[in-house]
């Protein structure tokens, strides 16, 4: 019996510890917004990043945590938080926004050729839309073929009804696949793919993960670099756009 009833308290416990940390978090993001109100940014973003230390991870934190950033002139730290909010809700605008106005800040600006039409359609979808909305409309447009498939069958009697459903299924089932295929990739890219900001003045690439190796070439704060690998805890081997590859110190990016 001691042991039911121990077992019966753990449960009622766990739950009440999590609603007292959720109101913790509450409190905590209702007086950092008013310290940000204040223009008090260093003091809001105190009690932001305690939030996310105990694991209160949102959209809204994120975004504030960016904005703060921004404020107090740490424009590496600003674009890798909003671009943490921007992973959450890919189509805010607002966020869209402000990475747009903080890139236009950044030293580093590399032109890319233009890809091929169907391939950066795919591109822009996949950075848009994300993987969880992407699925969601996957399971919209299979819903609704389902739904015409077995509703003109079971009511309609006219036959020009039955023929009008019959091409929106064919219709439904292609963005059916595309959303799909799109959700499946997005997923699989964000797994894959690792990225960081740099957030230091100016950062030396090596050709090696030690201080002594030769510079490559120079990035500076606010570049998005993907990460590739590891040496120890002090080494991080990036790429800039693919083609340039190179080792910088770990304490120099933040991941996103």
């Amino acid at each position: 019996m001691r042991f039911d009833i121990k077992y019966l308290l753990l449960l009622i416990l766990i739950p009440l510890t999590l609603f007292g940390q959720e109101e913790e978090r509450e409190r905590l993001f209702v007086k950092a917004n008013s310290y940000y109100s204040s223009e008090q940014y260093s003091l809001a973003l105190d009690l932001y990043e305690e939030i996310a230390e105990t694991g209160g991870i949102s959209f809204e934190l994120y975004y504030n945590m960016g904005n703060c950033y921004y404020r107090l002139g740490q424009t590496g730290q600003a674009i890798r938080y909003w671009e943490k909010a921007k992973r959450i809700r890919p189509r805010d605008p607002q966020v869209n926004h402000n990475l747009a106005l903080a890139r236009l800040q950044i030293t580093d600006k590399m032109v890319l050729p233009e890809a091929f039409l169907p391939i950066q359609l795919w591109w822009d979808l996949r950075d848009m839309l994300g993987a969880s909305f992407s699925f969601r409309l996957s399971g919209y447009f299979f819903m609704t073929g389902l739904f015409l498939f077995i509703l003109p069958r079971k009511l309609f009697k006219k036959k020009w009804l039955k023929r009008l459903s019959n091409p929106l299924i064919i219709i439904l089932s292609i963005l059916f696949i595309i959303t799909l295929s799109l959700s499946l990739h997005t997923r699989h890219y964000d797994k894959t793919h690792r990225f960081g900001i740099l957030l230091k003045k100016q950062v030396e690439v090596k050709s090696a993960p030690r201080d002594a190796a030769n510079t490559l070439f120079m990035l500076h704060e606010g570049s998005k670099v993907r990460i590739l690998d590891k040496a120890g805890t002090e080494w991080v081997e990036v790429s800039y756009y693919d083609d340039k590859v190179g080792w910088i110190k770990q304490n120099q990016i933040g991941d996103i």
